[in-house]
């Protein structure tokens, strides 16, 4: 019997997809992609000036996406793009950039009235006059716009340290600014007069879902009170406790870059601190019952101490008599007590 032969089947994509390939080789003009078993694909032309920042970082043998922009060129070769790809990418970096909060250092092409022009991985640059330190920010006693645009022109071909104030990918806007690092050092040197488990006074300048921001000191300097930090019971609005313009007391949590994190709990008297003698693993005590979900019911004792009862640890005799509602107040069981977790098992 003659064998049968195996053929593989190929999807052949359309003009105008991604698909995967492998850095073969590259040149002053052109960048050549294995994207077996389709062949081979070649970045080539205006395309490859497009992409000449993205391409020569790469190395043989690089994984890398391409776009095909023709299936079967003059070669027998598939004519592809780097464009988009490598928009997409520099893009995410500038927002990995200003996630984090970090610096980069750029060098000056271009000067206007306005500021300064920069280059970022290919994407123009503009740093506004006003973000300029006040080391590079061009004073003149007459406000003249010449002068000033003199003083703007001797930062050319100078590389200075800016972060990302703002981007657009669709409009391809890219705002750097080098005033931002001067008041992160200032932030710095302002936070590095505290100490963690100061006690500080200071007004709420923001109420939000997820705490509250506060300034303090003199100079003054910004702080958080994260909304588990308010208090030991829990909370579920700040908004229904603070206002903007209260003033509250509040203890330095930690100090990490000039960023300082506050807590008006800890200036209250922990309710778990005497727990062993106050409430003890196999005995009733009356709760109320705040929240129930498909898992089970948080129970209050008293606030700051919540116990947690599963719905598995109901009781099953009666059913229609144990079940819960949303401020019930009712007798349960404590089966144990972790004081380290702040944990509370519960049963009926």
């Amino acid at each position: 019997m003659i064998p049968r032969l195996k053929f593989q089947k190929i999807n052949v994509p359309q003009e105008g997809s991604v698909i995967d390939g492998t850095v073969l080789s590259k040149d002053k003009k052109a960048l050549y992609i294995d994207v077996s078993p389709l062949g081979l694909a070649v970045v080539r032309g205006h395309e490859f000036l497009s992409a000449r920042n993205y391409i020569k970082d790469l190395s043989i043998g690089d994984k890398i996406s391409i776009k095909i922009i023709e299936l079967d060129n003059e070669e027998g070769l598939i004519e592809a793009s780097l464009k988009e790809i490598c928009a997409q990418q520099v893009w995410s970096y500038f927002d990995e950039i200003k996630k984090n909060n970090e610096s980069i250092a750029v060098k000056i092409k271009e000067a206007n009235r306005g500021g300064l022009l920069a280059e970022v991985k290919g994407i123009k640059a503009f740093i506004p006059a006003s973000q300029l330190s006040e080391k590079h920010y061009p004073t003149v006693t007459d406000g003249d716009k010449e002068a000033i645009l003199a003083k703007l022109r001797d930062l050319i071909n100078q590389e200075i340290s800016v972060k990302v104030l703002d981007f657009d990918p669709v409009t391809q806007k890219l705002i750097l600014s080098e005033k931002e690092i001067q008041s992160e050092a200032e932030k710095q040197k302002i936070a590095a007069k505290y100490s963690e488990g100061d006690i500080i006074k200071g007004e709420i300048t923001k109420v939000v879902d997820f705490g509250l921001f506060i300034k303090f000191g003199d100079p003054s300097i910004d702080g958080l009170i994260h909304i588990s930090e308010i208090d030991y019971q829990l909370i579920e609005d700040p908004a229904a406790l603070y206002k903007e313009g209260d003033i509250v007391e509040a203890k330095i949590q930690n100090i990490v870059n000039g960023r300082i994190s506050l807590s008006i709990k800890a200036l209250k008297d922990d309710p778990w601190k005497d727990i062993d003698d106050i409430y003890k693993v196999g005995k009733k005590y009356q709760g109320t019952v705040l929240k129930t979900g498909s898992l089970g019911s948080l129970i209050e004792f008293e606030p700051g101490i919540y116990g947690f009862l599963k719905n598995a640890d109901a009781s099953e005799e009666n059913k229609e008599e144990t079940k819960l509602e949303t401020q019930d107040k009712k007798e349960f069981i404590i089966k144990s007590i972790d004081k380290e977790n702040r944990r509370i098992t519960l049963s009926i």
